[in-house]
This record gives C-alpha cells, sequence and structure tokens, in this order.
C-alpha cells in the first residue's frame, strides 16, 4: 500500500467543526498524521492540494447496488461522486437469505429494482453472499442490512398472510444467523410484497432480534403521503416496545396536498429523541422518488408473488378492477398514480427490447401514443417486460425537500436505481447538495453538508474507523474543488458522472486521480462488529 501525503488542503474533517488548512499523511490503509509536515519524509507520492477541499469518503446510506455490485464492482456511478462507503439491501429488497425454489420467481420481481444481471444466485445464507462480493471484488466498502423479504420469503412464501408461530421462529432465528454473520440491521418495505403482509407481531418480533444484535432497524415506511405520521409512529412504537434503533429511510412527503408539511413531519422525531428514542433517517436530494413500475398496482394483486401477479394481470376483469382502484385509491393504500400524476411518472429502465423506446418518457405520453389508458400501459409494459420496469416520480416539494435537509439528524441516501435512464439520484446526489444547496442557495454550510454525509452515518452505523479526519481513522478521502463541483446528471440524460471530484481513496488507494477512475478494487465487505 501507499505511503502518500496531500499538501496544503482545505480540510472539512467530517465533524462539523469549520474547516482548515493541514497536510495529511496517509500509510498504507490508515491516517497517520495530521497538521504542517515535512515534504522530506519518504513518501512514494505528493499531492498539492492548494485550493481544494479533503473531506472523509462520503456514505450512502440507502443503495441497491446489491446485484449491480456483482457485475460492476468498479460502482462508477458512486466512486466518481465520492462515495466510499454503500449501505445495501434496503427496503427489504436484498438478495439474501435465499433458497433454491424461489430464486427464479424473486429475480423477476426484483427485476424492476435491481435489474437481472446473467448471473448465478449461487449464495444461501447471508454469509455467502457477502463472500460473493469479496470474491468479485468491490471499489467502495459495502455494509449490508438483512432485508425482510428473502427472509420472510424463506420462511414463508410469498402469501398475503401472517406467518405462523412456527414460521417466525424460523425467520427469528434466520435473522439472528444473519447478524452473527455481519449484519448492519434489518430492513422493511411497507409498501412492498412480500413485506407489506406482515403483521404487527412479526414486525415487532423483528424489532427484538434486531435490538439484541445492536443492529438498526430500518424502514420504507406504510404510507409517505396521507397517513405519513401515522406511518412513523408506527416504527417508532416498534422502537418503544423493542428497543430497538429506528431509522426511516428517504423521508418525504409526497402528493400536493401535504407539500408544506415537512416541518410537521420533523418534530415527529424531536419527539422521539426528547423520549430517549434513538431515531434518524436518510434523504435524497431531489423532489423526485424512483422505483419499480410494478408498485403503481395495489399490493392484493402481488398476493402468491410475480407469476400469480402477472396472471391477474392478463384477466380483464382484475385489469379493470385494478384499473379502477389505480385512480380512486383504497384504504391505507400509498397512490402514487394520484400523487403524481400520469404525466409526472417516467419510464427510466426497461430491458432490451421494443419497449427501450419508452426510456425517458411519460405514462400520459405514451398512452396518447398508444391511444390506450395510463393504466393499460403500465399492465402490458409489466406483462411484456416481465415487470422489469423502473420509473422516476415527480410527486415532491422542493420547499420540503430543503427543510428536511436542515434537520440535524438526516444523512444521505441515493436510493439510485441504475438501469436504463435512472433517476440523476444515482450518480449525482453528492455533488447536487455540494453545488446547490451549499455553494448556490446556502441551505447548508459546507461543514453541515459533509457532516451529512460522513460522520454522522458512521456513527448511525456504528463504524467508528471511518467518517471523520483523524490520526487512526481508515484513509477514505474525497478531494474535490468546493467551488467548481457539479451535479451534471438530469432526469432525460442521467448516466453523467459530476465534475469537480479529483481525487477519491478507499482504504488508502487511489480510486480516482485527476478526475479519472483507476479501477482499482480497494473496497472492503464491512461486518457489524468486526
Amino acid at each position: 500500500m501507499a505511503n502518500f501525503l496531500i499538501r496544503n488542503a482545505r480540510i472539512v474533517d467530517g465533524t462539523g467543526n469549520p474547516w482548515y488548512i493541514a497536510d495529511v499523511a496517509v500509510n498504507g490503509d490508515t491516517i497517520s498524521e495530521i497538521g504542517r509536515l515535512s515534504i522530506d519524509a519518504n513518501y512514494d507520492e505528493i499531492i498539492d492540494a492548494d485550493g481544494l477541499t479533503l473531506a472523509p469518503g462520503f456514505f450512502d446510506m440507502h443503495s441497491h447496488s446489491d446485484l449491480s455490485q456483482l457485475v460492476n464492482p468498479t460502482a462508477s456511478a458512486k466512486i466518481r461522486q465520492g462515495i466510499t462507503t454503500e449501505l445495501i439491501s434496503q427496503d427489504g429488497l436484498g438478495v439474501a437469505p435465499m433458497v433454491p425454489e424461489h430464486i427464479d420467481e424473486y429475480r423477476k420481481y426484483l427485476s424492476g429494482l435491481q435489474g437481472d444481471p446473467a448471473i448465478e444466485w449461487t449464495w444461501r445464507s447471508f454469509a455467502d453472499y457477502l463472500a460473493r462480493i469479496e470474491a468479485v471484488g468491490t471499489a467502495t466498502n459495502i455494509a449490508s442490512l438483512l432485508s425482510h423479504g428473502p427472509l420472510r420469503i424463506v420462511a414463508v412464501g410469498q402469501e398475503e398472510r401472517a406467518a405462523t408461530e412456527q414460521e417466525l421462529v424460523h425467520m427469528a432465528q434466520l435473522a439472528a444467523q444473519s447478524f452473527a454473520e455481519g449484519a448492519f440491521g434489518f430492513s422493511t418495505g411497507l409498501i412492498y410484497p412480500p413485506c407489506v403482509f406482515a403483521s404487527d407481531e412479526e414486525l415487532n418480533i423483528m424489532g427484538e432480534v434486531t435490538a439484541a444484535a445492536g443492529g438498526l432497524f430500518v424502514v420504507h415506511v406504510r404510507n409517505e403521503r396521507s397517513l405519513i405520521k401515522q406511518s412513523i409512529q408506527e416504527i417508532f412504537a416498534i422502537g418503544y416496545n423493542t428497543g430497538v434503533k429506528p431509522h426511516i429511510s428517504h423521508l418525504k412527503v409526497i402528493g400536493k396536498e401535504n407539500w408544506g408539511t415537512a416541518a410537521e413531519v420533523l418534530a415527529l422525531f424531536d419527539e422521539a429523541r426528547n423520549n430517549g428514542l434513538d431515531v434518524g433517517f436518510d434523504q435524497y436530494p431531489y423532489p423526485a422518488g424512483s422505483t419499480m413500475l410494478s408498485i403503481l398496482v395495489p399490493a392484493h394483486a402481488h398476493a402468491g408473488g410475480p407469476d400469480s401477479f402477472m396472471e391477474r394481470l392478463k384477466d380483464k376483469d382484475m385489469r379493470a378492477l385494478l384499473a379502477d382502484q389505480m385512480v380512486t385509491g383504497l384504504p391505507g393504500w400509498e397512490n402514487i398514480n394520484t400523487a403524481a400524476g400520469w404525466d409526472r411518472i417516467l419510464i427510466t429502465g426497461v430491458n432490451d427490447g421494443p419497449n427501450k423506446q419508452w426510456e425517458g418518457k411519460s405514462i400520459f405520453d405514451i398512452a396518447c401514443h398508444k391511444d390506450i389508458s395510463p393504466q393499460e400501459v403500465i399492465f402490458d409494459l409489466l406483462l411484456e417486460e416481465e415487470l422489469q420496469v423502473s420509473m422516476v416520480n415527480f410527486s415532491l416539494y422542493e420547499d420540503d425537500v430543503v427543510t428536511i435537509l436542515q434537520h440535524p439528524l438526516g444523512m444521505l441516501g441515493t436510493d439510485g436505481l441504475l438501469g436504463g435512464k435512472p433517476h440523476p439520484r444515482a450518480y449525482g446526489s453528492t455533488a447536487r447538495i455540494l453545488q446547490k444547496y451549499v455553494r448556490e442557495d446556502g441551505a447548508l454550510s459546507l461543514e453541515q453538508a459533509v457532516a451529512r454525509m460522513t460522520s454522522r452515518p458512521a456513527a448511525q452505523l456504528g463504524i467508528y474507523d471511518r467518517g471523520i479526519i483523524r490520526p487512526g481513522m481508515k484513509a477514505d478521502l474525497v478531494l474535490f474543488d468546493a467551488e467548481r463541483v457539479q451535479d451534471v446528471a438530469t432526469y432525460t440524460d442521467s448516466c453523467q458522472h459530476p465534475t469537480g471530484f479529483s481525487y477519491v481513496w478507499v482504504n488508502g488507494n487511489a480510486a480516482v486521480i485527476k478526475g479519472q477512475e483507476t479501477g482499482i478494487l480497494s473496497g472492503q465487505v464491512l461486518r457489524k462488529g468486526q
């Protein structure tokens, strides 16, 4: 490993303290010294950082790189924006543990979110999956949650029902095993089958097992629209009941009727903290969301798994029923269709074929072109592409994004999907914060923004050797021009790397040099407690 010196950097150390000018020496994978250091030492390289800002490597607290990591381990979309650590297996939609009889259906279901790369799913346990990442190699450090979806599929299947007592015991045992194998917590997505089918008892048992392991309880809440406050309080109640540490994924409020209520939602977090509950959240810095297209169809249609879902979409009477429910809604169901509007839902990822032409087009535009209803567009695309379709929906309010961004509990989560023409957050989240919200709008100071992306998530995960520039810490570092960093990814041309990032080091090795990737895979698979 290298022994190098970074000279004259403006150091934003991740703590939130004011920046200062100093030199930083790195020996192997560790920061060895900080100060006004002699250049006479035997360094392999000396980097002149005059005029540039040095920060700890950024954390992505909400990553969907579970499968892309295995085919594109250089993680270009992340490493080129200074992200050096990713927290994967989010929304209950990770890939381990897994049993052979469910692999084909589950990877079909998951394809709308993570794609379906041509790889063999040889892993079975959580430990097997982490070992597979290590065998392939990784440019970023990878920390993983245990996902509710595969855990429930192994024990229960994909039926719309409560787990039996025996199945709950099985799930608890598998969860405890996965935590012993290094999971940093538990994730669930309460709008996504099969997680949405879980009972209160099941969620509380998972909270108990997670609390016993000292892990995070990471949740895509049940309803980010009409029931946002109740949905957050549902998770906080699990925290009070079990002692687990709740973390809310991609905090937002959706639908015009809720715009301007972010402060009321944040007050719930302040109240919980005042009551002694250690809560937190992550956020992507854009006024639009993104997920798999299939989630636009009511949850009951998904019961039994992807094949059953697609059979329902072929049934004329069921299509008519679902089409009506997608407009009128159902009690408790988060209806993204009406929260955004057909003209504000864009198709972003489609497998190769005739429907590739619709990437970047709205459902409304496609419906007009084909002279069919928007619901029929959705049903047809899902059937023709066997669910492998993703979308972006514009249902958020910029003022709410800023209000949430300024709260001291917040952390960065890109929530980036990587197929097709994805949401620009996959490529530009850190740059957007540094450019728009720090330099242009002044919504955050540079020190606040960096803390949000470094020490705060590191502490939330219990990773105490990263996230701060200090002797003895791991040398995950990013050197950038704070006056020129630019998010250039757009909703119509999203696969563009930001500018202004000069160097990125992961465990002391340069993954980016003068804005260009090296391809070095020096990331590590991190395991909680190890």
